[in-house]
C-alpha cells in the first residue's frame, strides 16, 4: 500500500513537473515571438504553440486564452519587481536602499528585455484588462516601496504613497528609455541610471517642501 502511494505520488509530482516546464515554455515562446516589435495581440495561438513544441489544444491546459497568458506575464514582472524592492531593503543601509533598489531594477531590465518590453508595449496597448493589470501590478510596487520611504512624520500615509507611485511611474518610463538604447551602450545606459536616480531624488525633496508649504 506504501509503496503504491509512493509511487502514485512521484508520478504524480513529475506530472506537475513537466505542466510547470510546458508552462514556462509557453511564456518564453510569447515573449521570443514578441521580441522588440511585436505586441501580444499580433501573436496567434497556433504560432506560440508551434515555437513551444506542443499542440494548440495542449495550450489549454495552461491558459483559457491569449488575454490570460498575458495577464501571466504581467504577474511575472510586478511579483519580480516587488521582490526586488524587498531584497533592496534588506541588503542595504537606508542610506544606500535607494541606489541599490534601481542598481536591482536595471539589472533585472537588463535580464528581462523581451519582458519589460512586453510590459512597456502594453502599459498603452490594445488590451484594457491588461493595462488594468500592469497598474494594479504598479501599485503593489508603489506599496512595497512605500515601506523604505522614511519620511518626515509630518509627510501623511497619502503623500508617502503618492511619492512612491510617482516614483513607481519614473522607473518604468526611463526602463522604456534604457530599452531604446544598443545592448554596447553602456555609456548611455549608466547616464539613464544616474537620470532616474536624480528624479526620484528631486521626488522626495519635493514631497517633503511641498508639506512644508502647506503648513506655512
Amino acid at each position: 500500500m506504501n509503496d503504491c502511494l509512493l509511487r502514485f505520488q512521484a508520478k504524480m509530482n513529475k506530472r506537475d513537473t513537466q505542466k510547470q516546464k510546458t508552462h514556462s515554455k509557453l511564456l518564453e515562446s510569447a515573449l521570443g515571438l514578441m521580441g522588440e516589435e511585436k505586441g501580444l495581440g499580433d501573436l496567434s495561438l497556433r504560432e506560440v504553440t508551434a515555437k513551444a513544441g506542443i499542440v494548440p489544444a495542449a495550450f489549454y491546459r495552461h491558459f483559457k486564452s491569449m488575454e490570460e497568458l498575458g495577464l501571466h506575464l504581467v504577474e511575472e514582472c510586478g511579483y519580480r519587481i516587488q521582490t526586488i524592492v524587498g531584497d533592496a531593503r534588506n541588503k542595504g543601509a537606508y542610506r544606500s536602499a535607494l541606489q541599490l533598489t534601481i542598481g536591482y531594477f536595471f539589472d533585472y531590465v537588463t535580464n528581462n528585455r523581451s519582458l519589460f518590453r512586453f510590459i512597456a508595449r502594453e502599459r498603452t496597448g490594445g488590451n484594457r484588462k491588461i493595462r488594468e493589470s500592469i497598474r494594479d501590478a504598479m501599485h503593489m510596487i508603489a506599496l512595497e516601496l512605500a515601506k523604505d520611504m522614511r519620511m518626515p512624520k509630518s509627510i501623511s500615509i497619502q503623500d508617502t504613497l503618492f511619492a512612491s507611485e510617482l516614483i513607481v511611474s519614473i522607473c518604468f518610463q526611463m526602463a522604456s528609455d534604457y530599452l531604446d538604447l544598443d545592448t554596447e551602450a553602456h555609456f548611455e545606459m549608466r547616464k539613464i541610471k544616474v537620470k532616474t536616480i536624480k528624479q526620484v531624488r528631486l521626488v522626495f525633496i519635493g514631497t517633503i517642501r511641498g508639506r512644508k508649504h502647506r503648513h506655512r
